[in-house]
């Protein structure tokens, strides 16, 4: 194993905390997302070893696999002929488990505290800061890293008070020109979303950027995000993540397959023209060339079947268009490389420090920048004022990471009675706050049958001429989306969807308008 810096006194490094830092990640190697973003292993370990074995192992973690074994380190280690060397240098596996033997990894957070103070020290030190009387301090095995920056900061501070009154504002007025033009080369333009107004509203999926959508409870929130996830995914071939606390995997799954099946965005990559419900899909329902439904055979006497599940399918293969066409789907989605999209069941621990764990996974392991919450609410409470907290964690680390989100919340029974063009934030009770933290706010509901005298719309393609004013078909459904806030650009107009959720089809016909009297 490696030896210390000769050139460092004993004081200022501490081996044994860097050492059951490193062991502590292995024996629960999730715990890098928590802080590999906040290590700098050039100055936090002073020792040649540990800083290699950090090194390789934020490496192994993100780019070759999420558990720690002996066979798989030593495929990873055997990648590089100079990672080898040296992992063969300081006695391999045998030093791993050495280090984890020392570690208890629920006490990570104090071996962190002590590598980083200790870091601090030596480079507070190297650049000449008095640190000697800091590391004789009676209480120093009490600091914290935070109490160390202070100390210097303090002295540096009073010095810049006196010397340098401080930091100068930035001028925004000295450079706008080429701020303009750089917007030729890359338009602050997200991407795409499958609804033209929205899209234009919000100027696409930015990164940085939040966007919530408010629906009444089983409204289709859920169904309205997936093909938004859905077209991210296969249609921009982009890489996203759907959490949750509410749909399991084979909801999720089924509603997929139904989204890419009907709606004509995909129809057109995957080439099959067909409507079918979820229902027919997942109740395994199919129909022969004649339009019969075809059934599994069985003895109306005894009750049995009559037809293994095989001997089913392949007579099904045989005389059902729909079911090959279904099938020709669902290969096409299974084909596609480089649009993925992952989903993870949180379950019931959905608290702000899962989210924020599972959304920096995602983009550090796995390169994701598009991402969505369903549901936001409560953790372990019914106290609405505690989704402000996570809305404020989700901006903030979506900020950080360049990450988009769009996250779905339920709106108060009572907006049921509220007329589409009074929806606003006073809908989302006490949580109304959160619409200050956001990019963007949504507020929708589905339309009265009743109340379809009230409104009109103007269509999506009227481009020419004054737009024509077009009645609602009492035949059709119909969903209006408020937009309550939009950093974006405009929030005039209410985009209107013509929506089938059987189908899961969202389609954006054009805006909603008072009917005219």
């Amino acid at each position: 194993m490696g030896g210390e810096d000769q050139n460092a006194s004993f004081s200022d490094i501490n081996v044994a905390a860097e050492i059951c830092f490193i062991g502590a990640l292995l024996k629960q190697p999730d715990l890098i997302i928590n802080y590999s973003n906040f290590m700098r292993s050039k100055y936090d370990f002073s020792d040649p070893a540990t800083r290699f074995f950090y090194d390789s192992i934020e490496t192994y973690y993100l780019t070759f696999s999420q558990t720690v074994e002996e066979t798989k380190m030593n495929v990873f280690m055997s990648q590089n002929e100079e990672r080898l060397r040296m992992y063969r240098l300081y006695k391999g596996w045998g030093t791993l488990q050495r280090y984890m033997s020392l570690a208890d990894e629920n006490d990570v957070k104090n071996y962190y505290d002590t590598v980083k103070k200790y870091s601090l020290v030596r480079e507070y030190g190297r650049n000449g800061f008095p640190v000697n009387k800091i590391l004789s301090h009676r209480n120093f095995d009490k600091m914290s890293p935070t109490d160390i920056y202070r100390i210097i900061r303090t002295k540096a501070d009073k010095i810049n008070t006196v010397i340098n009154a401080g930091e100068e504002a930035v001028e925004l007025t000295s450079d706008t020109t080429s701020h303009v033009k750089k917007y030729l080369v890359q338009p602050d333009m997200g991407l795409s979303m499958p609804w033209p107004i929205l899209n234009e509203m919000f100027r696409g999926c930015r990164l940085g950027k939040v966007v919530f959508n408010g629906f009444l409870s089983n409204a289709g929130k859920s169904r309205n995000l997936m093909l938004l996830a859905a077209y991210i995914t296969l249609v921009k071939n982009e890489k996203f993540l759907l959490l949750s606390n509410e749909m399991d995997e084979d909801d999720l799954e089924s509603c997929l397959i139904t989204t890419v099946v009907n709606n004509e965005c995909f129809q057109k990559l995957h080439g099959v023209v067909m409507n079918k419900p979820e229902k027919e899909i997942v109740l395994g329902v199919y129909k022969n060339r004649s339009g019969k439904i075809m059934r599994r055979k069985i003895n109306e006497e005894t009750g049995k079947w009559e037809e293994t599940p095989e001997e089913f399918e392949e007579r099904l293969l045989n005389d059902s268009d729909e079911y090959n066409n279904i099938l020709k789907i669902t290969n096409w989605i299974d084909q596609q490389r480089d649009g993925k999209l992952f989903f993870k069941d949180v379950g019931t621990d959905y608290s702000d420090a899962t989210l924020e764990f599972e959304f920096r996974k995602a983009k550090m392991v796995q390169g994701i920048e598009y991402c969505a919450y369903d549901t936001m609410k409560g953790f372990r409470t019914d106290d609405w004022s505690t989704i402000k907290q996570t809305a404020t964690k989700i901006k903030e680390v979506m900020k950080e990471l360049k990450m988009f989100c769009w996250s779905v919340f339920q709106l108060t029974d009572e907006t049921v009675f509220t007329d589409i063009f009074s929806l606003s934030s006073n809908n989302i009770a006490n949580a109304k706050q959160m619409k200050h933290v956001v990019d963007a706010l949504m507020i929708g509901k589905a339309i009265n049958k009743d109340d379809y005298s009230k409104y009109q719309y103007i269509a999506i393609d009227d481009e020419w001429g004054e737009p024509v004013p077009n009645d609602l078909d009492l035949s059709k459904e119909y969903f209006a989306i408020v937009v309550d806030k939009n950093r974006g650009g405009n929030k005039k107009f209410i985009p209107l969807f013509e929506i089938n959720l059987d189908y899961n089809i969202w389609d954006e016909v054009g805006y909603l308008i008072k009917k005219q009297r």
